[in-house]
């Protein structure tokens, strides 16, 4: 009677241990497909990525010229207005005396972007809480950003810059550098450590989406090596001063290279196009040199 319930378990256990060893050769031939790699020809291009913050050609705020109230307010955020044209005006006191009120008065052709204050509050003169209405001009867009002293020189002015801006997803934009400082920038004394020179990038196809203080991220092209032999870092490997790559058969063999960026080299000799190597395995080095 126990026969065949012990033959049962047998057919069941080698069914689960066939399954099994199916399963680890499957998972093993994937990972070793996956751990070849090809040399390849292809564009290498390196760049220095910062963030900036969009800014308009120019801008302005308007701040009361004494102390006063709101008396009235000439315009509507969105409103293209002209050199001279009145913003808002201010008075030094609501009752209604018989002082004549001048309107202060746009300096240049712009949008309205903020209006800060509203008819009757109080404002007092020179407060930067105190503003009034701020005009951008919107012709052009530029990104306001710090590049780290270990970059700066690797960047020159016309230098082409490929731009994102977080807040539109999908989109890019072309720009170029039009300034780089020559003095690196202030900072706090608990940050004196941090040194960073300013620059201005100049955006060359900006549209509506783009709006004043959007943060970008800003690639800087500093070099292209177009049609170069490339192979991905995780295929190349360094003892010493020498570089080596793996082949696909296991022999360890010196290679020479030059240029890189963040993912890729490109290889001057020791593997031609087409040739699959190993991905590094840096538990196990060892093999014949050829």
């Amino acid at each position: 009677m126990k026969t065949p319930l012990r033959n049962k378990y047998f057919w069941i256990a080698l069914v689960i241990i066939f399954v099994a060893g199916l399963y680890v050769f499957k998972f093993s031939h994937q990972t070793q497909e996956t751990n070849i790699g090809t040399v390849t020809r292809g564009n290498l291009v390196q760049r220095v990525t910062i963030a900036g913050n969009v800014s308009p050609n120019r801008k302005t705020v308007i701040s009361a010229p004494y102390n006063g109230y709101v008396k009235k307010v000439y315009v509507e955020i969105g409103q293209q207005v002209q050199a001279g044209e009145p913003i808002v005006s201010v008075t030094q006191s609501l009752r209604g005396g018989g002082d004549e009120v001048y309107p202060l008065r746009a300096p240049f052709p712009g949008t309205v972007v903020q209006i800060l204050k509203e008819e009757g509050e109080y404002v007092e003169q020179g407060s930067q809480a105190n503003a009034l209405v701020r005009i951008d001009d919107l012709k052009h867009f530029f990104i306001e950003a710090t590049v780290p002293e270990i970059e700066v020189g690797r960047l020159k002015v016309e230098q082409e810059v490929l731009i994102q801006a977080s807040a539109i997803p999908g989109r890019s934009y072309k720009g170029k550098i039009r300034n780089i400082s020559l003095a690196s920038k202030d900072q706090k004394d608990w940050d004196k450590s941090r040194v960073e020179f300013p620059l201005l990038i100049e955006i060359l196809d900006s549209d509506a989406q783009l709006k004043s203080g959007m943060t970008v991220v800003a690639d800087i092209i500093t070099s292209r090596y177009p049609n170069a032999l490339v192979l991905g870092h995780e295929f190349v490997q360094k003892e010493g001063d020498q570089y080596f790559v793996v082949t696909e058969n296991g022999v360890k063999r010196p290679i020479e290279v030059g240029a890189q960026n963040e993912d890729f080299f490109i290889i001057k000799s020791g593997v031609t196009e087409g040739e699959h190597v190993r991905q590094t395995d840096f538990l196990s080095l060892s093999g014949s040199t050829n």
